[in-house]
């Protein structure tokens, strides 16, 4: 299969969860990555804002602004080159439907991304399907392959549904990043 049929085959088996079910697994990898060194220790967590069936990181976003770190969401800057910038929010309030519907932070035309101390952040990774390897598809834009191109000492987390991970293995490509870590519902890979 093409990445392109491989991205519609997972994403309606992740569609095809209840709302009630997305919750709950949501909960339950929500408190993996609450028990992960890595998050533990990170003051910087970088998340993307769920939608649809994805996973629910808003618990996850709560839980990080509670214990007082600092917390960034993704917003889109240029479709075209896929580039986005990580803003700081301090609640979900701060959270706008944007591009392609997502709920993202607004930025001024002068927003400076900050110098992020890499040893200290955290990015939670979103994705359409994984495999075992935690090589990853997302939803073709290669945002955060370019975002973390730049960022190598990044620790990065991807987070899934359990139907969402390929018994075969997906294809990859040079530029294509894979996360350290990938948590579902059953499983840390």
């Amino acid at each position: 299969m093409t990445k392109a049929e491989i991205r519609r085959s997972f994403m309606s088996r992740r569609d095809e969860l209840s709302a009630e079910e997305i919750v709950k697994l949501s909960d339950l990898i929500a408190d993996k990555v609450f028990s992960l060194d890595e998050y533990r220790s990170c003051s910087n967590l970088l998340v993307y804002a769920s939608m649809r069936s994805e996973v629910v990181t808003d618990g996850i976003i709560l839980d990080a602004l509670k214990a007082e770190k600092k917390v960034f969401c993704p917003k889109v800057t240029d479709k075209a080159n896929g580039e986005m910038k990580f803003v700081r929010i301090d609640g979900l309030s701060d959270l706008h439907a944007g591009y392609f519907g997502i709920r993202e932070p607004e930025v001024t035309d002068d927003y400076e991304e900050p110098l992020f101390d890499e040893k200290e952040s955290l990015i939670i990774m979103p994705g359409v399907a994984f495999d075992r390897c935690r090589n990853r598809i997302g939803y073709s834009g290669g945002f955060y392959d370019r975002f973390l191109e730049k960022r190598p000492l990044f620790k990065t987390v991807a987070i899934c549904f359990e139907c969402q991970i390929s018994d075969e293995v997906i294809p990859r490509k040079a530029h294509d990043i894979r996360p350290l870590k990938l948590i579902t519902d059953k499983n840390v890979y």
